[in-house]
């Protein structure tokens, strides 16, 4: 289908486009408490074609595109029909003109990984077992979980002369764990993502949800805390990190909603918190978002983006790199961010909240402003610990990130290796 695609565009005398065919294995498995309910697995190739058309108005020239998906085993007639009608919409974009990244060839092998096993039994037998490792309490476990397992093959083809292909990984498990105790009955929801097969990631991951259920169920209503030491952690400080990459990316930067400046220090000049020093990188061990090309067909190699809160480069797409005579980076999705010399034990020591779930963590990576619900926390006033439920926290990290703290414990999820937590000194928690 590929082939028929390219003549199509070529019949339609569509000079510029990319086209990406992705081929996906899809394996899935359901579980209700211990017992397997339900076993499918599904083929899917699905193309994404972005298309490009050069016009003039008032002698100047643009270039504007279109972004389409096809889906396997579509008629020819229904293919042009979906081709001419993206090339028309193109024509209606007033991009400046910019050029298409230079052509990537080759076959591209990723690390290895269980999941591209072609018979999966033994693995789906050995994540079970580490699904359920940790589920021996009595007052509560595991609820229900569901495990999704994709296998994909990529080639991205362009009118400029790229042809590369790449494989690559990726794991769900959504998981709903629950307690029944001191009267009540709590569920918690968690989904984790992941390229390889890691027991010890399965197992600490339903540990930990499990943990949080039961401090959950004897959690006390959380009262008002003001200039408290405030510890986030995992899917929170990923989360944050955002930001950085937020003000940084240089389609940002370009349309003014990016605050970064190359060669200065985003946190300020009198931070006296952790500076933040940022990679990005194309290929991360455990991370499903591994590419050796981004959507553009921009070749991705490492990039370091923060040196001491200060930007190095500017990061995303091509287009805007033109417009900004700076050379391409592309869209990388992998980000390493360097941990801090301090351990969260030592935070622990002092009066602190430490928050262990939001009901619905919200962070506007443009404004800066970050908060939600909290569900549950560990409120230590310097003598006893309490399990908090029921506040809420609010604030901005444009007021805060002069003087923020980085773990040096570190976190690898998905597509993020950095601290594992951050603490925000003086701050104040809203209670329930």
């Amino acid at each position: 289908m590929t082939d028929t695609i390219i003549q199509l565009l070529n019949e339609a005398g569509i000079e510029h486009w990319t086209v990406l065919e992705k081929q996906s294995r899809s394996d899935e498995l359901f579980f209700i408490r211990r017992n397997m309910d339900m076993f499918r697995s599904k083929d899917v190739t699905k193309y994404t074609i972005t298309v490009y058309r050069d016009h003039f108005e008032k002698d100047r020239k643009y270039r504007g595109s279109a972004t389409l998906t096809l889906d396997r085993g579509m008629e020819r007639d229904e293919i042009r029909e979906k081709l001419n009608g993206a090339y028309g919409a193109a024509s209606h974009v007033k991009n400046p003109w910019y050029p298409l990244p230079s052509p990537v060839t080759g076959r591209f092998k990723g690390p290895e990984s269980r999941l591209s096993e072609s018979d999966r039994t033994a693995l789906l037998r050995d994540m079970g077992e580490s699904l359920f490792v940790t589920d021996t309490h009595s007052k509560g476990g595991i609820n229900s979980c569901e495990v999704f397992l994709n296998s994909f093959y990529s080639r991205f083809i362009s009118s400029e002369g790229s042809d590369c292909t790449f494989d690559d990984h990726k794991g769900d498990i959504e998981l709903i764990c629950d307690w029944n105790e001191h009267g009540r009955s709590v569920e918690l929801y968690n989904m984790f993502s992941f390229s390889d097969y890691s027991g010890e990631l399965i197992e600490s991951e339903c540990r930990r949800q499990i943990e949080n259920c039961r401090l959950r169920a004897a959690a006390s209503e959380a009262p008002e805390l003001r200039n408290i030491n405030i510890i986030l952690g995992e899917e929170a400080v990923r989360e944050i990190m955002d930001f950085y990459r937020t003000h940084s990316n240089i389609q940002g930067v370009y349309e003014g909603t990016a605050k970064g400046k190359k060669g200065e220090v985003f946190q300020g000049s009198e931070v006296r918190g952790d500076l933040i020093d940022i990679t990005l990188t194309p290929s991360l061990a455990g991370s499903p978002s591994s590419s050796p090309v981004d959507r553009d067909g921009v070749l991705l190699k490492e990039t370091r983006i923060y040196k001491k809160g200060k930007i190095l480069n500017y990061h995303g797409p091509a287009q805007y790199a033109f417009y900004l005579k700076e050379e391409p980076v592309g869209c990388i999705e992998n980000t390493i961010v360097s941990c801090g010399s301090r351990s969260v034990e030592e935070w622990r020591r002092e009066p602190h909240v430490e928050i262990l779930a939001f009901s619905d963590f919200q962070m506007d990576s443009v404004t800066g402003n970050f908060g939600g619900e909290v569900r549950l926390a560990r409120y230590f006033n310097g003598k006893e610990e309490t399990a908090l439920t029921g506040a809420s926290i609010s604030a901005s990290l444009f007021d805060v990130h002069k003087e923020i703290y980085l773990s040096s414990e570190k976190l690898e999820k998905e597509n993020y290796s950095g601290p594992r937590h951050i603490m925000i000194p003086g701050a104040s928690l809203a209670g329930g």
